[in-house]
């Protein structure tokens, strides 16, 4: 997936996760490719999947980031959160539901 920002772009690693209703971004990519974040007025609280609240998370949200998938284009409004080195970004249940995956999601084995 590529990322679109301020006449700029790149490559980012995004994990499709259904347990998720948050959009996330990474604060290291954030910071890495200076994507501007605003703060919220009041902290919000952003829980893992065994719902620990997740430290770092729910500070600052991006401006809409315009999302690429091959020919597919969308744009969102991401929370920044610390996510696991390999990830970049997680796309949530709503996401999903949205821009359904190509061939496996109507899939009966699925």
């Amino acid at each position: 997936m590529v990322v679109h920002w301020n006449k700029k772009q790149a490559t980012i690693h995004a994990l499709l996760d259904t347990g998720y209703s948050t959009a996330l971004i990474s604060k290291s990519f954030v910071d890495k490719m200076g994507i501007p974040c605003f703060a919220h007025k009041t902290n919000i609280v952003i829980c893992n999947f065994t719902g620990d609240i997740v430290p770092g998370a729910g500070h600052e949200y991006t401006k809409p980031i315009l999302l690429q998938h091959r020919k597919h284009f969308t744009q969102e409004v991401f929370e920044v959160s610390p996510l696991e080195p390999e990830v970049d970004m997680f796309l949530p249940f709503w996401w999903i539901a949205k821009h359904p995956p190509q061939g496996a999601w109507d899939s009966p084995q699925l």
